[in-house]
């Protein structure tokens, strides 16, 4: 991403899994980070039947294109389980589109459509990145 697309400022994420189940992410760059290693991330699965599973830490890795969209993703979900094991999982993009009103004045939004696996279950959802000059 060159310095003209700006500074990722959030990131989310929503996918509905084909068992139907349930997965959101969302990352926030506080005011005054410098660097993306400080952001907020939060994250949560619901099971098919709606119970949700708790994750403590969130890790979310993303290659963009030379175009600054966002083209694969990798989630590394950490529950709060004592079980040691993270879930992993990925995306990758179907289409994105450019949405110039974000809410947040000087800032721009990419919305992407995305497929997903995570431990082998498949789904469908959007990826968004909000950049800003912040």
């Amino acid at each position: 991403m060159n310095e003209a697309e700006g500074h990722v400022l959030r990131r989310s994420i929503g996918v509905v899994f084909s068992d139907g189940g349930l997965l959101a992410v969302s990352t926030e760059r506080p005011p005054g980070a410098t660097g993306h290693g400080d952001e907020r991330v939060r994250a949560v699965i619901c099971e098919p039947d709606g119970t949700p599973l708790e994750v403590s830490e969130a890790l979310l890795s993303t290659e963009y294109g030379a175009d600054g969209v966002q083209r694969r993703a990798t989630l590394e979900l950490w529950p709060d389980a004592e079980e040691g094991q993270p879930l992993r999982g990925g995306g990758t993009l179907i289409g994105a589109t450019e949405v110039g009103d974000s809410g947040d004045p000087g800032a721009a939004s990419t919305v992407a459509f995305f497929r997903w696996s995570l431990e082998g279950r498949e789904g469908l959802g959007h990826y968004e990145v909000v950049r800003g000059d912040g």
